[in-house]
């Protein structure tokens, strides 16, 4: 079986992909860890057979060595490297992707494979054009072919990950107030007010007006195990008991909802939030190269104290607030949320305030 650079490969290769995508988003609810990335490698595998094919026969386009005249040697042998740039390039965005699979440990938004692809393809077009400065032979119909198929392919991935999902509308001005908690000077005042005051603005893009309460400083000695602790556990009855003891210590009424601000240098989690049947939200400072999350992570968090779920990247989420992979990818502070997830805080918001309503 051969395969030319032609339409119908773009065609085959681009329904390949999106039948690729689909699939794995499938079988990304089932499945996660070794099992998900060797399931993607296969399914890679086969959605880039095409592509593979035709390589090989780009390859034959290339004279035999016994037909290749001396000085035509150093010619080919040019375009050979150019060739295998090319392939590896190609290769190198599939590695890409599989690396980011194994990273989180789970299927990735296909936006990151369709992202990788479109970086190399263009990378391969502008070093066609600045190295071989002409517009045809076989290897400027490659980096065409190579450019055009994926920049397609970027396209309709955009399409499909935007496709009806609209932004939520509250038209009810809801209030709710935290206390916030700074443990052990885990940040200064300046550092916690600015989180606080974006986490504040976010919301309110939603008709959501958070109150913080005056911060309170607490100096109880927490040490780096019970922080971490803090930031892993409590999934279990027995955990729960430690995890509660702990929080009693921070929080002066462990019913109100809090923000409670810890050094959690120690381990990979920068928040946490309702575990427990409490109502808080555990943020520690985070800053990934110069971009700064605890604000983000405040927003975040205090989402799950209203009712929120987190959001797997593989979904279509367009830069979902309670999506955590997408700032650890794209170093961006998303902050959209749908109508249903609106919906989930208002309802929220209204229980707690009734709730705490009876209580005083």
């Amino acid at each position: 079986m051969e395969e030319k650079f032609s339409l119908w490969l773009i065609l085959d290769l681009f329904v390949r992909i999106i039948t690729m995508l689909a699939v794995v988003t499938i079988i990304a609810k089932y499945h996660s860890g070794i099992i998900l990335t060797i399931l993607i490698i296969l399914f890679i595998a086969w959605a880039f057979r095409p592509i593979y094919l035709a390589f090989k026969n780009f390859k034959k386009d290339f004279p035999a060595k016994k037909k290749i005249r001396k000085n035509s040697k150093a010619y080919n042998k040019i375009n050979l490297l150019y060739f295998s740039a090319y392939f590896f390039i190609f290769m190198g965005s599939l590695l890409i992707f599989t690396i980011t699979v194994v990273f989180l440990g789970q299927a990735v938004h296909p936006l990151v494979l369709a992202s990788a692809f479109i970086f190399s393809s263009l990378s391969i077009f502008l070093y066609h054009y600045f190295s071989k400065r002409e517009f045809k032979g076989v290897l400027w119909l490659f980096s065409k072919f190579f450019f055009i198929s994926t920049f397609f392919l970027f396209l309709a991935v955009i399409f499909f990950a935007q496709y009806d999902m609209s932004r939520g509308v509250n038209l009810e001005e809801k209030n709710v107030s935290f206390d916030v908690y700074v443990v052990d000077n885990a940040l200064p005042g300046e550092e916690v007010n600015s989180a606080l005051e974006y986490s504040r603005i976010l919301w309110k893009e939603y008709n959501i007006l958070i109150n913080y309460n005056p911060i309170i400083e607490k100096n109880i000695n927490l040490t780096p195990e019970e922080a971490v602790y803090l930031f892993s556990k409590g999934n279990s009855e027995e955990e729960c008991l430690n995890y509660t003891s702990i929080l009693n210590r921070i929080t002066n009424n462990s019913t109100n909802l809090s923000v409670i601000f810890l050094d959690n240098n120690n381990s990979g989690h920068a928040g946490r939030g309702s575990l427990c049947g409490h109502s808080f939200a555990l943020v520690s400072k985070e800053k990934l190269l110069y971009f700064d999350f605890t604000g983000w992570n405040v927003a975040h968090e205090t989402g799950h104290v209203l009712g929120l779920l987190d959001i797997q990247f593989y979904g279509r989420t367009r830069n979902n607030l309670m999506n955590d992979e997408f700032k650890k990818l794209l170093f961006f502070n998303s902050d959209f949320l749908s109508q249903s997830q609106i919906d989930t805080v208002v309802n929220s918001i209204n229980n707690k305030n009734e709730t705490k309503n009876k209580t005083n």
